[in-house]
This record gives C-alpha cells, sequence and structure tokens, in this order.
C-alpha cells in the first residue's frame, strides 16, 4: 500500500505498527510480520537517524515510537492511521492488536 512511497514494505509495516501501538521494539514487530529480526531492526535505525522515530532503553530492549518533534510528524501519523483504516480488520487484528492479559494456563491455541 504505501511500500512505493516509504522505499520497502518493511519500512511500511514497522510504521503502521509503531502507530497501531504508539510504541514497538524490533522483535515484536519482527515476530508480528514474520520477517527477519536484523531486518527490522535496520529499517528502525535508519529511521532513528533522520530523526522520524525516537528510541528509548527498556531493560534490554530498545523501544521505538515517533519522534513528536520532527516537522512532518502531525502529518505522518494522520497518513499511517489513514492507511491503517483501509487495512481489512482480520489482518488489523492479525497484526496491530496486542494482547492486554496473558493466556489461561492448559488453553488451547
Amino acid at each position: 500500500m504505501l511500500a512505493e512511497l516509504f522505499g520497502s514494505q518493511t519500512t511500511e509495516k514497522c510504521l503502521l505498527y509503531i502507530v497501531a501501538q504508539g510504541e514497538g521494539y524490533s522483535f515484536e514487530i519482527a515476530k508480528a510480520f514474520k520477517i527477519s529480526n536484523t531486518q527490522v531492526l535496520r529499517t528502525l535505525n535508519k529511521l532513528e537517524q533522520t530523526d522520524i522515530l525516537m528510541g528509548k532503553e527498556m531493560g534490554r530492549a530498545r523501544v521505538y515510537f515517533l519522534n513528536p518533534s520532527w516537522f512532518l510528524a502531525k502529518e505522518l501519523k494522520a497518513m499511517l492511521s489513514r492507511a491503517l483504516s483501509q487495512v481489512p480488520l482480520d489482518l488489523q487484528e492479525k497484526y496491530f492488536m496486542k494482547r492486554l492479559r496473558p493466556r489461561k494456563k492448559n488453553k488451547s491455541i
């Protein structure tokens, strides 16, 4: 959908995930989309170097979020939110909805 604009599908997926969740770390994004953690990490680092994203250390992980002081932050968030609203609901639930509580013990998957 926006891969042509951002240059890669990984960049599109990372940005959509971060807008949907508010923040995210590389392994979480890689696991959601079943792509290489190294590829996601490179993309997140590239976006952080260009000031589109900011990262902060949380334990051993680095959590990324949109840089609110970037000059196009509001426009980017609005565009990605609109793109996210065009994603079918089943894919939104699969990729962008985070479990809020743990699964019951011995419950089948």
